[in-house]
């Protein structure tokens, strides 16, 4: 699957350079492929992500919880994303993109108690690393700003779990990863604010995801067996994103 939608992109992406041509691109010989390159550029940010999990919150309240261990719901990971836009070209003040990114957002949880007799404290961390592949749609409305219409991605998350006990003289670690190739779908809108037009902007967008997680299980295929999915659905997610161009010229 990911495979073919590489070759999608790809062919989007030739499909893109060479049909969408502007008078003043075809002034300087080379059509409107090297205009596009201008327009690219890496980004990076940092925001929070909800969701609910149904099945691993039904879990830590049966098997993990005690009158004196409690947990909060999981449904709030923070963290970091990068990607990059591969190309954008403009239409008279519309903004059309091609980009991709990988995000990474945890979700840690401790909690004191006793184990085998001793002063314990256990700590779960519950990560969710998407890829995204998708679409950009703008309107330029100055030279500083543009409003973020939507972005659209396909994505493919997948779900990793730590369940730590740590003691004065041992430490024990259970470990588990999502188990099936999940593909989720996500949009967002936003502001685009550009400090030093065109090249470096900052954004502020907001949106919601579509996802799921059904089973989780260790290296050694031991499932952890909940009620039902381990996260059932996504939820809406927010970012603050630093972008940087890359002129080639």
């Amino acid at each position: 699957m990911k495979k073919d939608l590489l070759i999608l992109c790809t062919v989007i992406l030739i499909f893109l350079g060479v049909s969408t041509t502007k008078a003043q691109d075809d002034c300087c010989g080379l059509g409107s492929i090297f205009s596009s390159v201008l327009q690219s550029g890496i980004f990076g940010g940092y925001g929070f992500q909800q969701y609910s999990a149904e099945g691993w919150n039904d879990y830590v309240s049966t098997n993990l919880e005690s009158q004196t261990v409690q947990y909060d719901d999981f449904g709030f990971a923070h963290g970091w994303l990068v990607g990059a836009n591969l190309i954008q070209l403009r239409e008279d003040d519309f903004l059309i993109g091609l980009k991709f990114y990988y995000q990474s957002v945890t979700e840690n949880q401790e909690a004191a108690g006793t184990y085998l007799g001793e002063t314990a404290t256990q700590e779960l961390d519950l990560q969710i690393n998407t890829w995204g592949f998708g679409m950009s749609f703008s309107y330029i409305v100055s030279k500083n700003f543009d409003i973020r219409i939507a972005d659209l991605y396909l994505t493919f998350p997948s779900v990793d779990l730590k369940n730590e006990i740590r003691t004065a003289s041992t430490r024990i670690t259970d470990e588990y990863e999502s188990t099936d190739s999940n593909i989720g779908f996500s949009f967002d809108t936003g502001l685009v604010f550009y400090p030093a037009p065109p090249y470096i902007s900052i954004e502020l967008i907001g949106g919601y995801a579509f996802f799921s997680a059904e089973s989780m299980q260790t290296a050694d295929f031991d499932e952890l067996i909940t009620t039902s999915d381990f996260i059932d659905s996504g939820g809406f997610f927010a970012s603050a994103v630093l972008t940087v161009g890359i002129p080639f010229e």
